[in-house]
């Protein structure tokens, strides 16, 4: 069979010509167009299904005529379904969901006046549609069966009241549990609808936790990282083995949980209710974490933990919700385990990819548009820019502030607040512009959208900075005296090839806290950051001499504006602030920049002031999660940096 397209404007009678690919020519002469029923009745009913089905499945792809109103009216006809596939439920969502009959595998369509077009297939006996089909529309199953008309009928019920009644377990409706839940992953309407319908009407959360009893369990957080994966947190008590097996459930979803993907870890707080317990606590680790990749592709808003007993019974329990936003979910997986349970084995296989596919999420979740706020008129040409991120802690500001009003040389900068705390936006812009006015400094201040951590917050305020250096400075960093910001320009002035500077900072009671910083091997076996001199008196010979160094703290930081961009600014994988710094500078390093230490540029560094306020860092594993993976990206370049510069 050959296939051929007329022009549109072709009229009865016009000639034409097909040329084939072996030779030869066909001649033919454009007749006249035959009404389509007339067409239809003069083919074999034996012969309709295999013409419709060549002209839906090869001749509307290879012709482009999916969207071919005549095509489709024809295709409409050959069908001439008697079969129904009835409405199960009233559109709503944008998703309509029809009843259809077993079919073998294969490619389903969908046929309207508006064209040709294909179809996800059904789940079990399910086919959901995006949006309502057009009037007199036809579907097109896999041979051998016919094509089905779709009735819209008169359905009962909305389609959130029957995922609502599938929840609760109502009869049919939980029937469409799997053909819902198989097609969530792929529809992200439907997606929504049931995440929402599992919020607004959760199943209620259980435990078995009687102490006398031969077994207990609670599942206290399953939490979808945002990447297809869940995070199980929970306990287990089972002093008599009962439990050969454990699996998640879901609306619909049921899937094991390995054995050896199960972590168990001390519960201390679990001590005084099993301790006098008649069958024992059941062991020292009746804690589990769980990481299970790819388990949850629909983002299930509440998941059952099913113990599957060794006769054959079953025990489940209920965790609340676990749907919420990324970074909260992020802070429960890094505060699930007190740090000194947690093995490398634990944080790598379990926190570590957990945690980063939700900082990743949260990451998304705070991009926008900073707010930009100016006060005063700003330098024409400034030297540098001064880039000081903000989060909640204020205590610094004022004196911060002044300070940079009283040196001649940071006035003429280009100075920029980020705050990266926006609940505190009224606060700190009464403050800013109140100490603008009264210091004559020009201030300018970037509110972030949401709390995005240190890195954000720094690349926000490099991308809008107008000068050629970028002077990275914490907030709780104050100058020791003037001209230390002179001393850091003239120092890379000096060296064509150096990227970045950092000065000496010292604790509060004038003893050195940083003179340089460095890489020191852990007992774990992973790389830590330390800083050269730190302790020693504000005046040690060593911390006196300039001198390049393996990297300086993004405390007090100034970088060359190009070699900034072209090592893509601040890293912001490390979760809220920590190790972002010496990211930075390995990476001038492989860019071939070099890392110098200015001791004649001196402040005062009240170090982790902010950092301590964060509810993702403060208590969590989240220090231990960032140096792991700072280990595994630059291990190999450490090793041999700190071959060359001694640690001492």
């Amino acid at each position: 069979m050959h296939l051929a397209r007329m022009p549109a404007a072709a009229r009865p009678g016009a000639a034409g010509a097909v040329a084939f690919a072996g030779g030869g020519t066909l001649s033919f002469v454009l007749p006249a167009p035959l009404p389509v029923p007339d067409f239809v009745a003069g083919i074999a009913p034996e012969d309709r299904q295999r013409l419709l089905r060549f002209l839906v499945a090869t001749g509307a792809p290879a012709l482009r005529a999916a969207a071919d109103p005549g095509l489709a009216a024809l295709c409409v006809a050959l069908a001439a379904p008697s079969r129904v596939a009835p409405l199960l439920a009233r559109p709503e969502a944008g998703l309509t969901l029809w009843h259809v009959p077993p079919a073998p595998a294969g490619a389903w369509r969908l046929v309207s006046a508006a064209g040709i077009r294909s179809l996800l297939p059904p789940v079990g006996d399910v086919l959901i549609l995006d949006g309502r089909p057009p009037r007199g529309a036809v579907v097109i199953p896999p041979a051998p069966l016919a094509g089905l008309r779709l009735e819209p009928g008169a359905a009962q019920k909305p389609l959130r009241v029957v995922v609502r009644e599938a929840l609760a377990g109502r009869s049919p409706a939980a029937s469409l549990l799997p053909a819902l839940a198989g097609r969530a992953a792929e529809a992200p309407r439907l997606r929504a609808l049931l995440q929402e319908a599992q919020l607004l009407h959760p199943a209620r959360v259980t435990r078995v936790e009687d102490p006398a009893g031969p077994l207990g369990a609670a599942l206290e957080l399953a939490l979808p990282d945002h990447g297809g994966g869940v995070f199980l947190c929970g306990w287990l008590r089972d002093p008599l083995r009962l439990v050969e097996g454990m699996a998640i459930r879901a609306p619909g979803v049921e899937r094991d949980v390995p054995a050896d993907l199960l972590h168990r870890v001390p519960r201390p707080d679990l001590a005084p209710t099993f301790a006098r317990a008649p069958l024992g606590a059941g062991g020292d680790r009746p804690g589990f974490l769980a990481h299970l990749a790819g388990a949850d592709p629909a983002g299930m808003a509440q998941w059952r933990l099913a113990l599957r007993l060794r006769g054959g019974g079953t025990v489940e329990v209920t965790a609340p919700p676990g749907l919420m936003p990324a970074a909260v979910a992020r802070d429960l997986v890094l505060r699930a385990v007190h740090p000194s349970a947690a093995d490398a084995a634990l944080l790598d296989s379990c926190i570590a990819p957990a945690a980063a596919l939700l900082h990743a999420a949260a990451q998304r979740e705070a991009a926008g548009t900073p707010e930009h706020l100016s006060y005063g008129s700003p330098p024409a040409r400034p030297r540098a820019s001064l880039i000081v991120p903000l989060y909640r802690n204020l205590r610094f500001l004022r004196f911060q502030v002044a300070a940079l009003a009283r040196d001649a040389e940071t006035c003429a900068t280009d100075i920029i607040y980020v705050l990266d705390s926006p609940e505190q936006r009224q606060e700190v812009d009464h403050l800013l512009r109140g100490m603008s006015a009264m210091l004559g400094l020009p201030l300018r201040l970037l509110v972030m959208p949401r709390n995005g951590g240190y890195a954000a917050a720094c690349n926000a305020g490099a991308a809008v900075a107008r000068a050629p250096a970028l002077l990275f400075l914490n907030s709780d960093v104050l100058p020791a005296g003037a001209g230390w910001l002179g001393a850091m320009l003239a120092r890379l002035g000096r060296d064509s090839r150096l990227a970045a500077v950092g000065p000496r900072l010292l604790f509060d009671d004038g003893s050195i806290q940083h003179a340089g910083l460095l890489f020191r091997l852990g007992q774990d076996g992973t790389w830590l950051n330390d800083h050269y001199c730190k302790g020693y008196p504000r005046h040690h010979e060593d911390a006196l001499r300039a001198r390049r160094v393996p990297a300086v703290t993004g405390a007090a930081l100034l970088a060359r504006r190009a070699a900034f961009e072209r090592a893509g600014g601040f890293c912001t994988d490390y979760i809220v602030g920590d190790f972002e710094d010496s990211d930075l500078c390995l990476r001038f390093r492989a860019a071939g920049g070099g890392i110098a230490y200015e001791p004649a540029a001196e402040l005062f560094h009240f170090e982790r002031q902010s950092i301590a306020l964060h509810d993702g860092h403060a208590r969590t594993l989240a220090g231990a999660v960032n140096r792991r993976l700072h280990h595994r990206r630059w291990a190999g370049d450490i090793a041999a940096l700190m071959a060359r510069h001694p640690a001492a």
